[in-house]
């Protein structure tokens, strides 16, 4: 299936591990040129060394907390021609319980999470806009649509995000498409700082959280990265020029909620 995306170029934040990482190499295999961004410059060095071999790879690291940084990557991405998709993805704001959480916590997290994607998708969904095409994807989370006691920072932050998207949906129709994803337990580093963190509360070793976790999945196991970025890939192809505004859950069946 040609998904048609053979020479556009695609940001990608948060690239340089797990799910970002994985989208780049799904876009690159579909003929993309990328211009992958994280905050640590050596492990994006590393990780477009590794992501060369599938073609077309350029780097700029960002902090997406600064204004600064994220003008400096749009401008980077105008020089190589102007961006034409692109997929936000962030490192998670702190795993704690809510009685952990000061204030400081909770400004820093709206400010990666929401404040990021809002001037992401203002420089890069209007240049798109005018261009006449555009892809715009946001990975979040289930935390969505339901609670995670353990990251109450994220359950609670990226619901802002379920707002922005439908508003970008709508304000950048009907030259761009903008689109979230929700993965639920998928098999990064993250996901095993959780873990972590969860079986030290109940006092287990990772291996049988994993174990427990896996469970409680309808399709008893963990997600990949890749089945991530495949589903990245298809939101922003030409096969999905229908799809708009949507949250899609990507997490073996655990979501309980309806809609």
């Amino acid at each position: 299936m040609d998904l048609g995306l053979r020479g556009k170029l695609a940001v990608l934040t948060g690239a340089s591990s797990g799910m970002g990482k994985a989208s780049a190499i799904s876009l690159l295999k579909e003929g993309s040129r990328v211009l992958i961004s994280s905050r640590s410059e050596e492990k994006l060095k590393k990780a477009a060394e590794e992501l060369s071999r599938y073609g077309e790879v350029h780097f700029k690291a960002s902090d997406l907390r600064k204004a600064e940084d994220i003008s400096e990557l749009y401008g980077r991405a105008e020089e190589l021609g102007g961006a034409d998709i692109l997929v936000i993805s962030y490192g998670g704001p702190r795993i704690a319980r809510f009685r952990d959480l000061d204030d400081k916590d909770w400004y820093e997290a709206f400010d990666l999470l929401v404040m990021s994607s809002v001037r992401l998708s203002r420089l890069f969904g209007y240049r798109m806009k005018e261009r006449g095409w555009g892809r715009v994807v946001l990975i979040t989370s289930t935390a969505v649509k339901e609670v995670n006691m353990n990251i109450p920072l994220s359950s609670v932050v990226r619901t802002g995000l379920a707002g922005l998207i439908k508003v970008l949906s709508r304000e950048l129709a009907p030259e761009v498409t903008v689109n979230g994803i929700m993965p639920g337990r998928i098999m990064t580093e993250r996901q095993r700082e959780l873990l972590a963190f969860k079986a030290e509360e109940l006092g287990i070793t990772l291996e049988q959280m994993e174990e427990e976790a896996s469970k409680e999945i309808p399709l008893r196991r963990f997600g990949k990265p890749e089945e991530v970025g495949d589903l990245i890939a298809f939101l922003c192809s030409e096969r999905a020029s229908y799809i708009s505004g949507a949250l899609i859950p990507i997490d073996g069946g655990m979501l309980t909620v309806v809609g």
